[in-house]
């Protein structure tokens, strides 16, 4: 027997909100730093607030997907939310800064629960058919926190303290459990028991905190041929391939090699990876180019983003409703991908040409190209494994954009600092693209940044292009129309 609508649209609400209150929390937290580092002290520490809270998540991404396939949604999600909510208030009563970074790590492993288990739950009771629907509001609800966190974050520290940014979590924590807790009783059990692999979520956190230590660190606190720098990336390389032989080996794999070998799974992995790190670098360097560039305000920046976010989260709920009415997710993306890998070809051609205003419209429909994957890319993942494994493979999904988004952000800023460093040799080379907004350029010198920023719209494009066509080999499955609780039940 289904759920009934309303314990549906409950435990819909419960796991958007946590979702939304996981999402927050990345963003919030940046206008509101110099506020922290003024109470706090311990000013050269204030950039591991936020590098504490995107390691601890990334690592709990794919560890909670898997954990919640062997105990069960349900305790995976109350065990998040404790750890996320305990975590905030540790943050808020912080009484420096090496203990609010403590906190904010912890508080950064709920967060990755959150994510993956509202992604795996929606899974749960939506048939694969309509999922795509479902996943639509997902880019609603990452387009609204990255829009809404940072002016929220502002106004919290300028009225009423830093610390009400944490307080305002636990209310909102609240209000998932009281959503979805009685009605995720009703859930399938977990589908098996199994023994945790420890030793394959030890090698799996090494290696991302490794490997994201050297993306945060590398070219800005220490240079990328420091020791430090490559010691890390030795020991995140070694830990990758430790990880993915444990993997062969263990009973319960957290990331199952099947899901690489899969024609579904696989490509959709690879591609997130390519697609969702564009799009993010995009989003990172967009409103810095605006700044530098075209000499437009922070909070003038921050308007011209949001045709992007939002042109995104509309073809994405378009995207959403075609796979309802046909049962299919790839014809989406193949036909809007293409459309931005053209949009951001013209952008790096017209770059310093045109005003702040035509390079919104043109990063609106580099965004309109990107959203149809978002939906398509979860619901043909999630479709292509048995009930038994959607936290994993949400949890994959979860982990290959991340590190997608990390690996290419850092890529991005590197590239256009290399290349000012080289256009101007009074710059040091460890340039940092936040102090060039604080800077008085010369129109020589805006050219040579246009110019940094023209070569980074042509990588990007170079990239997209790699996705779709990595995108292009995902074997089209139909979509079935029972939610996999049902199967469950069923089976």
């Amino acid at each position: 027997m289904s759920l009934p609508p309303s314990e549906v649209r409950l435990i819909l609400s419960g796991a958007l909100l946590s979702i939304f209150l996981a999402a927050l929390e990345q963003t919030i937290v940046a206008t509101a730093l110099p506020s922290i580092a003024a109470d706090l002290g311990g000013f050269a520490l204030i950039s591991w607030v936020v590098t504490a809270y995107l390691l601890s998540s990334v690592c709990a991404t794919p560890i909670f997907g898997k954990l919640s396939d062997i105990h069960g949604r349900r305790p995976m999600l109350a065990i998040s939310l404790t750890v996320f909510l305990g975590g905030s208030a540790l943050c808020a009563l912080a009484p420096d800064m090496i203990s609010l970074i403590v906190a904010r790590g912890i508080q950064g492993l709920g967060g990755g629960g959150l994510i993956t288990l509202g992604q795996t739950i929606i899974a749960d009771v939506i048939p694969p058919r309509e999922r795509g629907r479902y996943a639509a509001y997902f880019s609603g609800v990452w387009a609204t926190s990255a829009l809404l966190g940072p002016a929220l974050g502002g106004v919290l520290a300028e009225h009423a303290g830093w610390p009400w940014i944490f307080w305002l979590n636990l209310p909102l924590g609240a209000a998932v459990l009281l959503l979805s807790s009685r009605a995720l009783k009703k859930l399938p059990p977990a589908h098996r028991r199994g023994r945790v692999d420890y030793i394959g979520i030890a090698l799996l956190s090494l290696g991302v905190i490794a490997l994201l230590l050297v993306l945060s660190l590398g070219g800005k606190s220490i240079a990328w041929s420091a020791p430090q720098t490559l010691g890390l990336a030795f020991v995140a390389s070694g830990a990758a391939v430790a990880f993915f032989w444990r993997q062969r080996a263990a009973p319960e794999p957290i990331l199952p090699p099947r899901f690489l070998s899969d024609h579904v799974v696989g490509p959709i992995l690879g591609a997130g990876f390519l697609i969702f790190g564009s799009y993010i670098a995009l989003a990172a360097l967009a409103p810095i180019y605006f700044q530098i560039a075209l000499g437009v305000s922070a909070s003038e920046s921050g308007l011209f983003m949001i045709p992007l976010m939002l042109s995104s989260s509309i073809t994405a709920a378009l995207a959403g409703r075609y796979n309802r009415r046909t049962g299919r997710y790839r014809p989406p993306p193949l036909i809007g991908l293409p459309v931005s890998i053209a949009s951001l070809v013209l952008l790096a051609v017209v770059l310093g040409h045109v005003s702040a205003p035509v390079t919104s419209a043109l990063l609106a429909i580099i965004g309109l190209g990107i959203g149809p994957f978002f939906p398509c890319g979860i619901v043909g993942a999630q479709s292509a494994v048995a009930p038994r494994d959607l936290g994993a493979v949400s949890g994959a999904i979860g982990l290959s954009r991340a590190l997608g988004a990390a690996v290419a952000t850092a890529a991005a800023t590197g590239l256009v600092l290399g290349l000012i460093a080289h256009g101007l040799p009074e710059a040091d080379a460890l340039y940092n693209l936040e102090d060039l907004t604080r800077t008085a350029l010369s129109p020589e010198s805006r050219a040579i940044v246009q110019s940094a920023f023209s070569a980074l719209f042509w990588a990007l494009a170079a990239v997209l292009l790699l996705g779709l066509l990595t995108f292009s080999r995902v074997e089209e499955r139909p979509l079935r129309g029972r939610s996999d609780a049902e199967g469950a039940r069923m089976s």
